[in-house]
């Protein structure tokens, strides 16, 4: 029975595993890859006297798609360019179709150094294809479907794999002579094993991005009040007079500069939206959430106020922020990524080499598919198990609930056939 769950599972799940795991391989070194391959828009030659700030805004303006200028990304770097970012809306009612166009200017002479839509950047279209396949709520959902079922596979493939007092050849090491098939054989086997523990940790931490389970978690965390509102709304700082005037850029971007961290990778801030709201900036090191900081300023008086690091929020979104880096490789810098990195191409080479061996060893002219289990050839933990599972990771308890009944009907018209 187990392997015979192992076996479909991993059949039916192949083409959406390799699309997720070949779309999270590339995307571990997008930052690494972007950096190289936007030298022209990122790079400027550092000069003695700058254009200012407001000047540069008033030139990005210019050069928009849209009169909603949102905000600017500067770094600590002299060597660094500086992007506006414009919010372009799509249709009415429709947030799904808003755009971001991004404004790279030289800050020393204010040319412009190219736009891009950010929507339309190739680890943009990266993303989605890894997170719902370009299929909207749809494949959001059969992107959480295969990741439970990749995680039951490699939890009846250890089953599988259990030595039961086997020798070391095959078990503990794959062989490299002997029968093809049985070679292959080892290297899946062995291999899934060794690979268990750092497939698994990525592909669990993978649920809390997802549709059901994730926004199941994300529910639980707001209504015991670990959800920080004050990260993403933009605090109120009212003017202290009828008469103040909001401070120009050129004073207020230093300000947050001043809370850039070594290493920092870049400050964007957000314009405050109405005359009552503060700007806000947002710090992040190589685009890793658990690394970000919040620091809002009052745009009159240049006050700063509520400064937040990780530390600072509440445990279970701690949680949150810690399985999106572990997931993508950014939880302790490039050692991790290539964790990563051998985790997606590890659980790859895993489904090619199991739909090999199926393919390899079929019978010609027929499926190879394994034949109906006998009802007890699954104790009753294992029927426990399942349920567990199901419950756990609703999506894929759902689909075990739809296979075991389409499995029943269809053995059932077969043994009717069978006893006509």
């Amino acid at each position: 029975m187990v392997w015979r769950w192992h076996f479909y599972a991993g059949i039916l799940s192949a083409p959406i595993l390799w699309m997720i795991t070949i779309t999270g391989a590339i995307y571990v070194f997008s930052t690494e890859i972007s950096e190289w391959r936007d030298q022209a828009l990122l790079k400027v030659s550092p000069q003695e006297v700058r254009v200012s700030y407001d000047r540069l805004r008033e030139i990005a303006a210019s050069h928009a798609a849209s009169e909603d200028l949102e905000g600017m990304v500067v770094r600590s770097d002299p060597a660094h360019s500086v992007f506006f970012l414009a919010h372009i809306e799509g249709e009415p009612g429709n947030r799904a179709d808003d755009q971001h166009q991004r404004i790279y200017l030289n800050p020393y002479d204010g040319s412009l150094l190219g736009t891009r839509i950010a929507e339309h950047d190739f680890f943009a279209v990266v993303l989605e294809l890894h997170r719902s396949l370009m299929l909207g709520t749809t494949g959001r959902i059969l992107s959480e479907l295969v990741t439970c079922w990749g995680l039951i596979l490699l939890a009846s493939g250890f089953y599988l794999w259990w030595p039961r007092g086997k020798k070391n050849a095959g078990v503990w090491l794959p062989r490299i002579k002997g029968k093809f098939y049985a070679v292959l054989r080892d290297w899946h086997a062995v291999s899934g094993f060794y690979l268990l523990p750092l497939i698994g940790i990525i592909a669990f931490t993978g649920l809390f991005f997802t549709l059901v389970l994730g926004t199941g978690f994300n529910t639980t965390v707001k209504k015991m009040g670990h959800w920080p509102p004050e990260w993403f709304l933009t605090a109120e700082a009212p003017a202290p007079s009828p008469e103040a005037q909001p401070m120009k850029l050129d004073q207020v971007v230093p300000l947050f500069l001043e809370h850039s961290r070594s290493g920092e990778d870049a400050v964007a801030i957000r314009f405050a939206e109405k005359p009552e709201l503060a700007h806000k900036a947002f710090y992040m090191i190589d685009d890793d959430k658990n690394s970000l900081r919040t620091v809002s300023v009052n745009q009159y008086t240049g006050e700063k106020f509520s400064i937040l690091d990780p530390p600072d929020l509440p445990f279970l979104y701690r949680v949150r922020l810690w399985a999106v880096s572990i997931h993508m490789g950014k939880i302790f810098g490039m050692p991790t990524k290539i964790l990563a990195l051998i985790a997606s191409l590890g659980l790859l080479g895993l489904s090619v080499t199991g739909i090999w061996m199926w393919w390899k060893r079929r019978p010609t002219g027929r499926s190879g598919f394994p034949r109906a289990p006998l009802p007890q050839s699954l104790p009753a933990w294992g029927w426990a198990l399942m349920i567990v599972v199901g419950i756990l990771l609703p999506v894929a308890g759902v689909s075990i609930l739809l296979i075991c009944l389409l499995d029943w009907i269809c053995f059932s018209q077969l043994r009717k056939k069978k006893a006509v």
